[in-house]
């Protein structure tokens, strides 16, 4: 009975080693081992959702999977003069088996930095976790305020920046270039205006919501804020200075600051085409079509005020004319050639049609009474439809005929109705201008994509 009780004993202690040795087998086998080549792999990355500012203490952080903390020592690394070691943390990381190494380090300027790989001990083996390459800039919060002009080439220039006597950009003349004059490190823009350059044809064509004065959201980043956008075409080969912007704004600090671009230089040069019809005069034309050169391009004097008041007078009567007005928009045309003007083609909005709807109007209601006295419906429902059509053609008419135009006697242009200010443009004698405001002695014209405040003098009104 001893005997069996024995071995039975002997068999249940056989089964258990062999249940553990099977089990120390399975679990060596399933074990995951970290390789050299996944070692290579890994890279210190910066923390997501920080801002990578200078003199800012910065994270990065490498997790190596399948190895306790226990199991990782981290040596020391010699850095760059600009970049110092503040601290390093290692955690477990349960999600992959694995430790998570954090590691800080200060960067004293701005600039792209790769810091040196740092030495790791792992599992008593020495290896090298390598950094992914940063770029580091100033904190914004720290910043003054600056003006940042872009060109539609990408180039940027700097109010802060020194003085260059190369020029930045090369122009072809007559090619027009568009730049847009931007706010940097600003909370607030209380003031801007330029000064418009010689020998070419500067004009702003969008101004953006932030020259409204409104203040911005207190946030510090280096996100360049759109003031206005200009289009600038040299008309004379050689080297300009850009415009002088001038610009009020407040700082992230708080402090009202006077901002001016430095004059910065553009060149431009003879276009392919000016050069081309220059040999092309040089050879041809002054040898045999000097005459018909001299007829064609006869020397254009510019408008007195009294020309101006006439093909005023000229526009008045044909933008009130009935049965003549043929013959007053030709009378319009003749003086404008003779004037030697640009002749326009698209008149002002002529009171003819509005006299021709009030026809239709009378003669559909005369006509509409006699159908239904006849009883003929389909007449009736006709007349009905051509007395509608005439209404809503003669409220168009009479809203059209209410714009206001006048002839420029040749004026400067203002932002804002007041003399001291900034000219923003100067219009031509002779100009046909849109008046869409006045207040006092001062119109708001507009000429194609400019507009602005002129002098009621300045301007003979079509009556």
């Amino acid at each position: 009975m001893e005997k069996q009780r024995n071995q039975r004993l002997i068999k249940s202690v056989r089964r258990f080693l062999i249940t553990l040795f099977i089990l120390f087998c399975t679990t060596a086998a399933f074990a995951q081992t970290l390789t050299l080549e996944q070692i290579r792999q890994l890279r210190f990355v910066p923390e997501e959702g920080q801002n990578l500012f200078s003199k800012t203490d910065l994270k990065f952080t490498v997790t190596i999977p399948n190895v306790r903390a226990s199991q990782v020592q981290v040596l020391a690394a010699t850095q760059e003069q600009d970049i110092t070691f503040r601290t390093i943390r290692k955690t477990e990381d349960y999600k992959q088996n694995g430790t998570t190494i954090e590691v800080w380090y200060n960067f004293a300027k701005e600039g792209h930095y790769t810091p040196s790989p740092l030495p790791v001990m792992i599992q008593n083996r020495r290896r090298t976790i390598s950094f992914e390459p940063v770029t580091v800039t100033p904190d914004p919060s720290t910043m003054n305020p600056r003006i940042v002009v872009e060109f539609e080439d990408g180039t940027k220039i700097y109010s802060d920046d020194l003085y260059n006597t190369n020029p930045v950009l090369q122009i072809p003349t007559g090619k027009k270039i568009r730049l847009t004059v931007n706010l940097q490190y600003a909370t607030q823009l209380t003031q801007f205006s330029w000064d418009l350059p010689k020998n070419s044809i500067f004009t702003c064509i969008d101004e953006y919501e932030f020259t409204e004065a409104r203040i911005r959201e207190r946030v510090y980043s280096h996100t360049l804020i759109p003031v206005a956008s200009f289009e600038w075409t040299g008309l004379i080969a050689g080297t300009q200075k850009i415009p002088t912007f001038r610009l009020f704004a407040v700082g992230y600090k708080g402090s009202r600051i006077e901002l001016r671009m430095p004059g910065f230089l553009i060149e431009f040069t003879e276009s392919d085409e000016s050069l081309e019809s220059e040999n092309e005069d040089d050879i041809f034309s002054a040898a045999f079509f000097q005459e018909e050169d001299e007829k064609k391009n006869p020397e254009v004097t510019p408008l007195t005020k009294a020309e101006c008041q006439t093909l005023a007078d000229y526009y008045t009567r044909e933008h009130n004319e009935f049965l003549l007005y043929p013959k007053a928009r030709q009378n319009r045309i003749n003086y404008e050639e003779s004037c030697g003007l640009v002749v326009s083609h698209n008149p002002i909005f002529p009171s003819v049609l509005l006299y021709i709807a009030i026809i239709i109007i009378i003669t559909s209601i005369v006509f509409m009474i006699i159908a239904i006295k006849n009883k003929h419906k389909i007449r009736t429902l006709m007349f009905i439809v051509l007395l509608v059509i005439g209404i809503a053609v003669m409220i168009y008419c009479a809203a059209r005929k209410n714009e206001r135009y006048g002839i420029c006697k040749g004026c400067k242009i203002y932002s804002i109705p007041q003399l001291n200010a900034e000219s923003i443009s100067e219009i031509s004698a002779g100009s046909r201008v849109r008046i869409l405001e006045s207040t006092g002695k001062w119109y708001y014209i507009e000429v194609g994509e400019t507009g602005g405040w002129c002098n009621t003098d300045d301007i003979c009104v079509i009556r």
